[in-house]
């Protein structure tokens, strides 16, 4: 049953993580007047795009992912997992 539990996880994170990166597309083309890559002011809108697939979900999704150092004194506790994530609300507790 673990193994289901981790699999519909793993989906949660991908589908999450798809929806905030179309949303940020979609926010940028239609209401920011699109993208360019000519120089122009347009060019700033991959910006946010880029920001929220490297810093938010590959981020978070390497976070999760990675195992946990046997160095860490909590090393597999929850305390010790939400600390690779500083922007997590309880990132700073655990170091």
């Amino acid at each position: 049953m673990a193994v289901g539990w981790f699999y519909l996880s793993v989906l949660a994170l991908c589908s999450l993580g798809s929806i905030c990166i179309l949303s940020t597309i979609y926010w940028m083309r239609y209401w920011h007047g699109g993208f360019a890559w000519d120089g122009s002011i347009l060019m700033f809108n991959w910006h946010p795009v880029l920001m929220v697939t490297s810093m938010v979900v590959l981020y978070s999704a390497a976070g999760w992912a990675s195992p946990p150092s046997s160095s860490s004194p909590a090393s597999g506790s929850w305390a010790s997992r939400s600390s690779c994530c500083p922007g997590h609300p309880c990132g700073c507790a655990a170091s």
